[in-house]
Parts: C-alpha cells; sequence; structure tokens
C-alpha cells in the first residue's frame, strides 16, 4: 500500500467499486456510462461479436442499451475507448502495446524463437507459424455476458 493512503480502508475506497453488471465489489478495470466493471465482466464482455442492433456494424458488443439491457458496439454505447489492436485491427481484448491476442502471441513466440539475428529461427514445428492465425475468440453472438 502506498504512503499516500492513511488506512487500508482509504485505500479500498478509492480503488474499489461495485460492478455494474454483476454487482460484486472489488477491484474495476473499465469505467463505463453505466458505471465500473469488474475483469470478469469486462472480458466476457468483449468475447461477444455480432452485429449491432443499433448501427448494423459487424463487431464487439460489449456495452449494453440503458433501457432493454440489448448488447451494443462500443461507439454506440459511448465508451471513450477503442478496442481495436492498434497493428492488425482486430477487435477484441487489448494486451500491452494495444495488440490483440493474436499480434501479442506473434510478438512473444518471434522473441521466444529469435536466433540471435532479429529474425525466427525456420519452424521446426509446423504448428509455429499457424498459432498466432488460429487464436481468436469464440463467436458467441447472440450470448449475453
Amino acid at each position: 500500500m502506498s504512503p499516500a493512503y492513511k488506512t487500508p480502508e482509504q485505500h479500498d475506497r478509492w480503488h474499489k467499486r461495485t460492478c455494474a453488471r454483476c454487482g460484486r465489489h472489488g477491484w474495476f478495470t473499465a469505467r463505463r456510462p453505466a458505471g465500473h466493471v469488474c475483469r470478469t465482466c469486462h472480458d466476457k464482455a468483449l468475447r461477444v461479436r455480432g452485429q449491432c442492433p443499433a448501427c448494423g456494424d459487424e463487431r464487439v458488443l460489449p456495452g449494453r442499451r440503458p433501457d432493454d439491457g440489448i448488447v451494443i458496439c462500443p461507439d454506440c454505447a459511448g465508451f471513450m475507448m477503442s478496442y481495436r489492436c492498434s497493428r492488425c485491427g482486430h477487435e477484441g481484448k487489448l494486451h500491452g502495446g494495444r495488440l490483440c491476442t493474436r499480434c501479442a502471441l506473434a510478438d512473444r513466440l518471434n522473441d521466444l524463437l529469435d536466433d540471435g539475428t532479429g529474425r525466427s529461427a525456420p519452424p521446426s514445428d509446423p504448428c509455429q507459424g499457424a498459432a498466432p492465425r488460429c487464436i481468436d475468440p469464440p463467436n458467441t453472438e447472440g450470448s449475453r455476458p
């Protein structure tokens, strides 16, 4: 705990919130128009893909309409943050450097398989080149997080 907090209760009061989706009290991950959201609900919401009923675009549906709770895209939900990968443009959960899971894994594999010259060693395993392409969140269109 940082010395800026006089008590553990003060630390918790400043950093813990009740999740707007599940109602649990804990560390929040995102601030949404409807309130703070925990990591579990945030990650579940980013796995829902489909056609947004508000604008008709095919994309990730992490938001909810306030009146009926139907899942909608980030733009229609009024989110300030973009969920698009800074490298490939895929929309979904982002990791370090604002990279999607596929790009983050590809970078990690390249780092691990680097032969010291800045290039990856020739693939000894046929799955090596296919790994980043095969990772894609399951399509849970129509399901509710």
